[in-house]
């Protein structure tokens, strides 16, 4: 097979676990007023229609997003943790083969198969667990922007818009589904092609060291967004 530059990692792995704070603030006060207007709902609902919508979509929030998105966290950073540990010890291993001049040999050659067919197969299985928690942000951002519609209408003051934090969290997880998914594919196309040559010039083109980084700044990320909520 050609040597090829590849990546082991994608950009916006991470992108639903840093949006803005001022964002998530912006949409954590939606919840709490929804939530709160529980009370009078219809008299709300008067002034603004969509807002049964955007109440059921406050309770989707805190019932199904909030925790999902903490549970996609920790699986980031298993994830992080274990592809870093996996490919710094191949990096060791190819690095001290080119110290002392030799050949690539079966062992590490396994090792490098071995790393890439866990990280793929742990790629794709959360690529597939972002599905639902998409479709859940989807549905919760098509009620706030109804409502949103409703608010920009009306001097009904009991809401602010948040139209431009909806935005962000929109392009937020459209951003880590097509990272995830992209990513599972281009590594597909490693670890189930038979014709893959684990030499020491395919595994420099797969730059480790910027992928090791790359899953120590995740790990970073991650714990930010864990230790924040």
């Amino acid at each position: 097979m050609a040597i090829t530059e590849r990546s082991l990692t994608a950009l916006n792995m991470d992108a639903l676990f840093t949006i803005p704070k001022t964002d998530m603030d912006a949409i954590k006060a939606r919840v709490k007023t929804c939530k709160q207007g529980a009370a009078i709902k219809d008299i709300i609902t008067r002034h603004l229609p969509h807002f049964p919508d955007a109440l059921a979509a406050a309770y989707l929030w805190d019932t199904d997003i909030a925790p999902q998105m903490k549970a996609q966290c920790n699986l980031l950073m298993a994830y992080a943790t274990k592809a870093k540990a996996d490919f710094s010890a191949l990096n060791i291993a190819v690095q001290q083969l080119i110290i002392s001049e030799q050949d690539m040999t079966p062992a590490v050659q396994q090792q490098a198969a071995t790393a890439v067919a866990a990280l793929y197969e742990s790629t794709k299985g959360l690529s597939a667990s972002f599905i639902n928690i998409v479709n859940q942000v989807f549905t919760f951002n098509k009620a706030n922007n109804n409502l949103d519609s409703d608010i920009a209408g009306t001097e009904f003051g009991f809401m602010k818009e948040i139209t431009a934090s909806i935005a962000v969290l929109d392009h937020a997880t459209g951003s880590i589904r097509g990272a995830w998914s992209a990513l599972a594919d281009d590594l597909e196309a490693i670890a189930k092609t038979s014709q893959v040559d684990f030499s020491i010039p395919f595994i420099a083109g797969l730059s480790l060291s910027v992928a090791i980084a790359a899953w120590d700044q995740l790990q970073t990320e991650c714990d930010a967004f864990l230790n924040s909520r």
